[in-house]
C-alpha cells in the first residue's frame, strides 16, 4: 500500500516510502508526504527505506525526486531503495550522486533493512 509508515526494529526507526506500482501522477504526492514527515525529525537520524518497485518514471518523477533527496538531505543518515530495474538505477544513481546521499541500492526489502539497521550502529 503506498505510503509513508514508520517500521520499528531493534528499537530503531525506519522511515519507509513506498512508490511501489504507482504512475507518475501518484508519486510525487507521496514524495511530499516523506518529505513531510521526515522534517520533522532531528538532523542526520532519518533511516529512510524506498520500495520503487515498478514505479514508472518520467522527467517530473526524476525531478520531483532529486528535488525530495536534497529537501530530506539534513535530516538522513541513511537511504536504502529497493525495486529498481537496470534503467531505475542509472538514474538513482545519477540522483544519488547529484545529491551526495549515503545511499544504496537493494533487490530485496528484507536485505535493505538489514543494512540499514547495521548502520545505525
Amino acid at each position: 500500500m503506498a505510503g509513508v509508515t514508520k517500521i520499528e526494529i531493534e528499537d530503531k526507526t525506519i522511515i519507509f516510502t513506498d512508490l511501489a506500482n504507482l504512475t507518475p501522477e501518484e508519486g510525487p504526492e507521496v514524495m511530499d508526504e516523506a518529505a513531510r514527515v521526515i522534517s520533522q525529525y532531528a538532523p542526520k537520524s532519518v533511516m529512510s527505506l524506498v520500495d520503487m518497485t515498478d514505479m514508472r518514471f518520467n522527467k517530473v518523477v526524476i525531478a520531483k525526486v532529486t528535488e525530495i533527496a536534497r529537501m530530506n538531505e539534513p535530516y538522513v543518515k541513511v537511504t536504502a531503495i529497493v525495486g529498481l530495474n537496470s534503467v531505475a538505477k542509472l538514474i538513482a544513481k545519477s540522483v544519488i550522486k547529484l545529491t551526495g546521499r549515503n545511499t544504496v541500492l537493494f533487490n530485496e526489502i528484507e536485505e535493505a533493512k538489514n543494512w540499514l539497521i547495521d548502520e545505525s550502529n
